[in-house]
């Protein structure tokens, strides 16, 4: 069907569908950004697909490399498949006139980008969600977070255990779509994302996405290829964790303590 757009929302494209969030890829880093945002009452169309920086499609490919191009990277860093975890507090809201500006460090940025380009946990996203709260690490810098439940990892393979738990997550809130679906295309308008081409068992279907699409790069590894880690205290919350002003985030095990 054709969608309306509404006024103001003129398109070129025929939308078949309009939805809040695309969320694609291989990866846990999709599926968690999924169950966030249909935490948060965002209507998700969670799509499948192994995107790579070498993908087959070129706006994806050249979509990737401009979200990348400024990082100084001659090729993509090596594959970090270790599940991290950190400490951190809620950060204090402060209301008088006086309160500061947090100061801006672009390397912290970049080295963070690099992080979650590397995890197969990570993700990258067209908008920046605005869903993000602060909390403060345990080496003073703010991070922005969306937690997700609690978390035992089982085993000595946790990277393992908790991909697993985040698809029983997204069955538990129905978020999966129509079987066989995978992202075909990226669909730009006016030099940013406005939607995607899904390919289905029926056809192909043209979805736009008003706050944006989420993609994890490459795929998750098979289960053998996890890494062993030390056990992890209990008290885990899973959580997206990104930073200001980022559009790179990645899945961690977050403490309070």
């Amino acid at each position: 069907m054709e969608i309306d757009e509404g006024p103001g929302e003129a398109s070129e494209w025929q939308w078949d569908d309009v939805v809040d969030v695309i969320c694609a890829g291989a990866g846990p880093g999709a599926l968690a950004h999924a169950i966030c945002c249909a935490d948060h009452d965002l209507d998700v169309e969670l799509a499948d697909a192994e995107i790579s920086w070498r993908s087959a499609d070129p706006d994806i490919a050249a979509y990737l490399q401009s979200m990348t191009e400024d990082l100084g990277l001659s090729d993509t860093p090596a594959t970090d498949l270790e599940l991290s975890a950190e400490r951190a507090k809620p950060v204090p809201v402060k209301t008088d006139r006086r309160a500061t500006i947090e100061p801006f460090f672009g390397s912290r940025l970049r080295d963070w980008s690099v992080r979650c380009i590397a995890s197969p946990f990570g993700v990258i996203y067209s908008q920046i969600p605005d869903f993000l709260t602060p909390m403060r690490a345990d080496g003073g810098e703010t991070i922005r977070v969306a937690a997700l439940g609690s978390f035992r990892p089982d085993g000595d393979q946790p990277g393992a255990a908790l991909t697993e738990w985040l698809r029983g997550q997204v069955r538990e809130r129905e978020i999966y779509g129509e079987a066989g679906m995978a992202l075909q295309r990226l669909i730009f308008e006016e030099g940013r994302i406005a939607g995607a081409e899904l390919s289905t068992p029926d056809g192909t279907r043209l979805v736009r996405a008003t706050h944006g699409v989420a993609l994890s790069v490459g795929a998750s590894p098979a289960d053998a290829d996890w890494p062993v880690q030390d056990e992890f205290p209990d008290g885990a919350q899973v959580a997206v964790v990104s930073r200001t002003a980022s559009r790179f985030g990645r899945v961690e095990l977050l403490y309070s303590s």
